[in-house]
């Protein structure tokens, strides 16, 4: 959303990147759901930046 927390950088790069992170959430957090045909990867430092959190589900 324009003028969110994670809108900046306004780049596809970030914006992929949030939502492939709300799909993967969304999905119960397998390693499956975060394929993406390549292109996505699972990452064990939090990606969260100033007032952009990262949504994490336990």
């Amino acid at each position: 959303m324009v003028g969110g927390s994670c809108y900046d950088p306004n780049t596809p790069v970030n914006h992929a990147s949030v939502a492939m992170n709300l799909y993967y959430q969304a999905q119960g957090r397998h390693q499956r759901d975060c394929y993406f045909e390549g292109s996505g990867l699972i990452t064990v430092t939090d990606p969260s930046y100033g007032s952009c959190k990262y949504q994490y589900r336990k």
